[in-house]
């Protein structure tokens, strides 16, 4: 149903994760924006679980090849509605050029893209061996994950980030950011280390290495590690870290346990 022409930086096939794998050592993946990808099904006409297209910086240009309807979701990019259906037919063409606000962006189609599932999901984790980057000229096909077009609600793209634990204040997203991990640029925090006994983690802790420096784990972060554990990102407010472009001021503030 949809030809990528030029795909964006990390385009890949993403639903809302894999669970149940830690143990043997695979990562969550998914969506780096659930919530985004969950609203854009939403509008489309898909199962708010189905595999959308997830796609990072640069200009995605895509074209339709089937009648049906369509929405992008996340961070919002010129040249096509957005947190709406879109009704398509053959021959459509897309120019999304890069967001002036947001990182990740998300097209999703009637009845979910279809993909291989691996331990129940669909994602892509190039990293971890499973499924790969879109590359131009792939042409995605629709699945069977159905549902009526709703009207959703645009979701903001910033805000102030929950954490539990000791590390809150202001920080500046650096440089190194990716699907595993953010990397935050401030006053270093005192007391990281890299030479503790491995520990669980999950998407949203945050280690500090001992340059002081924190790092906030994203959908495919690992699953143990040895450094200091700063604190961890509520789980509704990840997607906030996600979307923050490198050089985004981002306020960390404890979180209220009720």
């Amino acid at each position: 149903m949809i030809r990528i022409i030029a795909p964006a930086i990390a385009t890949s096939i993403q639903d809302q994760g894999r669970y149940g794998s830690r143990r043997l050592g695979f990562g969550r993946s998914g969506a780096m924006d659930t919530a985004s990808l969950a609203a854009a099904n939403r509008a489309a006409g898909a199962a708010t679980a189905a595999a959308g297209v997830e796609f990072g910086p640069g200009m995605l240009v895509i074209e339709v090849t089937a009648p049906g309807n369509i929405a992008f979701g996340g961070a919002p990019r010129p040249g096509a509605p957005w947190w709406q259906t879109v009704e398509v037919q053959p021959g459509d063409r897309f120019e999304l050029a890069s967001p002036p606000e947001g990182m990740w962006s998300y097209l999703a189609v009637n009845s979910g893209i279809e993909a291989p599932v691996v331990m129940g999901s669909r994602s892509a984790s190039v990293r971890e061996g499973i499924g790969s980057w879109v590359a131009a000229g792939a042409m995605l096909e629709a699945g069977n994950d159905n549902a009526e077009p709703e009207t959703v609600e645009a979701l903001a793209m910033s805000g102030d980030v929950r954490v539990y634990g000791e590390l809150s204040g202001n920080w500046t997203v650096g440089n190194r950011v990716d699907r595993m991990g953010y990397q935050l640029e401030g006053d270093p925090v005192p007391g990281g280390r890299a030479d503790l006994l491995s520990e669980p983690l999950v998407p949203g802790c945050i280690q500090v290495p001992p340059n002081g420096l924190p790092i906030v784990l994203m959908a495919e972060g690992p699953t143990v590690g040895g450094y200091t554990l700063g604190g961890v990102v509520h789980s509704e407010d990840l997607r906030l870290v996600a979307q923050s472009q490198p050089g985004n001021k981002l306020r960390l503030a404890r979180a209220v346990e009720t």
